[in-house]
């Protein structure tokens, strides 16, 4: 865990965004059972030579082209100083626009920068290494997921998981495999687990209500004592937050968050509330 970033590269595991996640757990005090979802892939962080170049080509010549020049289906990027200010562009990489995903969570602000240097400049800025005495020599390839050529986690499965902690005995409880791949449930791979991102709210009635899961887009309902999938149902993108619980007049309801777009997912801007007849 001390081995310092270098250019060979250095497989982080759990990764970044590996183990618990942002969402929090959830916890039933009436058992003593924490519930926590996990994501159980590698990472990977490499040092890269600064330039940006570099960075454009890993990032935006897929889409855009080594010369900037667009596609049928993509704008051309030559010129775009005269249509954007810096800030504009900077912004568009951040948050992404149309087809274009959003790079806020892979590229650091120096990258960003860098990268709207050259896009506005056509200069890279290694050239001014010579003059600035604060001119770092490398940069981070950004917070890459460890895939193999299936763009899937390169190590056995599960690759994300529902867990229940017995915080008295200090034991798991039970252990689940969470989320699953579309397209490997179409060749008939199931439960593989997936990365996840959103917690879990449980009840006293027995249920534990979740979303999270980043490509099935999936709703779940499980047993809290058990882990069994009570009910399931498709978002209309993937619910990356944790639910609400809430009364009305009496009735109770949950509802989630559909933002989706984490890791290359679609993304999604709606809120969709449950409720019993």
């Amino acid at each position: 865990m001390w081995d310092p970033p270098n250019t060979t590269g250095t497989i982080i595991f759990p990764g970044v965004d590996g183990g618990g996640e942002w969402g929090g757990p959830a916890f039933d005090p009436a058992s003593g059972l924490l519930y926590v979802n996990a994501n159980e892939m590698p990472w990977l962080m490499k040092l890269v030579p600064r330039n940006d170049r570099s960075v454009y080509s890993a990032n935006c010549a897929s889409c855009h082209g080594d010369s900037l020049k667009g596609s049928p289906d993509m704008p051309s990027l030559i010129g775009v100083a005269d249509r954007l200010t810096r800030e504009q562009i900077a912004q568009l990489i951040r948050q992404g626009t149309g087809r274009m995903p959003g790079y806020a969570s892979t590229l650091d602000n120096t990258t960003i920068n860098d990268l709207v240097n050259f896009l506005t400049t056509g200069r890279d800025i290694a050239s001014t290494a010579a003059t600035n005495p604060n001119y770092l020599k490398y940069r981070n390839t950004g917070y890459d997921i460890f895939l193999d050529p299936d763009s899937l986690p390169p190590i056995t499965p599960p690759w994300g998981t529902l867990n229940a902690i017995d915080l008295n005995k200090g034991q798991i409880a039970w252990k689940i495999p969470f989320g699953e791949y579309p397209k490997l449930v179409a060749q008939g791979i199931r439960n593989t687990g997936s990365d996840n991102y959103g917690g879990a709210v449980v009840t006293r009635n027995g249920l534990l209500f979740i979303g999270a899961t980043t490509y099935d887009k999936k709703f779940h309902v499980y047993d809290k004592k058990t882990g069994k999938l009570l009910w399931e149902t498709t978002l209309p993108a993937s619910g990356n937050a944790t639910p609400s619980l809430y009364v009305v007049n009496g009735k109770q309801y949950v509802v989630i968050a559909c933002g989706g777009g984490k890791n290359g997912a679609p993304s999604g801007g709606t809120y969709v509330a449950f409720a019993l007849p």
